[in-house]
């Protein structure tokens, strides 16, 4: 091989490795957006619940073994 063929194989090397590169760092930071956004909305529900468990607690004497069997 040549001069010529190893810089031509080399260019080639390197554009393909830059467009790999490129690929997978979009694809990471896409992972981590997707990531935030779920991490907030596992946040949401967490709170959420603890809310309707705060509720479920203090439910008046007329239903509350009926929620108490529901909580077991």
């Amino acid at each position: 091989m040549d001069g010529g063929w190893a810089l031509i194989l080399s260019a080639v090397v390197t554009a393909v490795g830059g467009v790999m590169v490129a690929l997978l760092a979009r694809v990471r930071k896409e992972n981590k957006e997707d990531h935030a956004v779920v991490a907030t909305m596992l946040q949401h529900v967490f709170g959420s619940v603890s809310r309707v468990e705060v509720k479920v607690d203090k439910v008046s004497d007329g239903l509350e073994s009926h929620i108490k069997e529901h909580k077991k």
